[in-house]
């Protein structure tokens, strides 16, 4: 039998990965509180993996005031991450862990210009989740999820440490601690610069990326992104990029990216915290990255389209 902890989890949005978070801290006995952005509603159904819907009945109140055993996680895309960090900084006790769990990069300086004192931690997870409909969420793979503190934080507490890593071993399984989490994120960020644009461009299944046509485009990507990881001090060759690309791809084949999911429904994407980010450290270091700039401006077009 598990032991129970201290404080709740505070989710903010209620997104497919907040939702699935909210589901795993509702069957282990964690309190929770969904606080949907804007007026939509909270999940209230998610469909496991294997079929079994779970009702999530165990919804607290949205907090007022956060404690300092409480953790305020933030499954968001990374343009949403400084509103929602301006949103709750006055709902934060000054010991409230924040917790960022979104694709891309940036999000971490976001957060930080809004709370410059706060202990904040970064997750990332190759969980696959694909919200139904306003108010159910299906949970589409089974991934990883990697865990780990923001290099900037001036002094964390070890017990806070250990509680955030035990909530979150307990909703998104198993979890791995990194001690340089940001190595991880660019790892990451190499994946997605890969997946989700060329995915969303082409119309098509993750899986599908194993077809001869794409390996060549799939290098480029590659080429371009293990330049801009070694000025970042990440030493990774493009052949160990690839096969991590091919890896998450047969992983995930049957599964729709996010960015192929906010093209097909009309959504602004994260590919300014993708490619986006990518090439302005590309452009700081006078790197070319032809191929990421032709993807970004194509999705970007995309956007304005259905913006239009």
């Amino acid at each position: 039998m598990t032991h129970p902890v201290t404080g709740r989890l505070q989710i903010v949005g209620s997104g497919a990965i907040g939702s699935l978070v909210a589901a795993g801290a509702q069957a282990n006995h964690i309190p929770f509180s969904l606080a949907p952005r804007h007026a939509r509603p909270a999940t209230q159904r998610l469909l496991g993996y294997g079929g079994a819907a779970t009702l999530l009945g165990s919804n607290l109140p949205v907090a007022d005031k956060l404690t300092a055993q409480d953790i305020l996680v933030l499954p968001l895309k990374a343009h949403q991450l400084a509103d929602a960090a301006q949103a709750w900084k006055d709902k934060l006790h000054p010991e409230t862990a924040v917790l960022l769990l979104h694709n891309g990069m940036g999000g971490l300086e976001a957060v930080r210009a809004v709370l410059p004192e706060h202990a904040l931690y970064l997750a990332t997870t190759s969980h696959g989740a694909l919200r139904l409909n306003a108010t159910e969420v299906k949970h589409t793979g089974f991934g990883r999820t990697m865990l780990g503190e923001a290099p900037d934080n001036k002094g964390t507490d070890p017990i806070q440490k250990e509680r955030l890593l035990e909530m979150l071993s307990r909703c998104l399984a198993p979890v791995t601690w990194h001690q340089d989490i940001m190595e991880a994120l660019w790892l990451k960020l190499a994946v997605n610069a890969v997946i989700n644009p060329l995915t969303a461009l082409h119309d098509i299944r993750n899986g599908e990326l194993d077809n001869p046509q794409f390996q060549g485009h799939i290098c480029d990507i590659c080429q371009e992104v293990s330049q801009v990881m070694a000025q970042a001090g990440y030493q990774h060759s493009p052949a160990v990029l690839k096969e991590q690309v091919k890896k998450v791809a047969r992983q995930t084949a049957q599964n729709y990216s996010s960015m192929h999911q906010d093209v097909a429904n009309g959504r602004p994407t994260e590919v300014d915290a993708i490619n986006g980010f990518i090439i302005k450290q590309a452009q700081k270091k006078g790197i070319d990255v032809s191929i990421n700039t032709f993807l970004y401006n194509k999705i970007k077009a995309l956007e304005t389209r259905y913006a239009g």
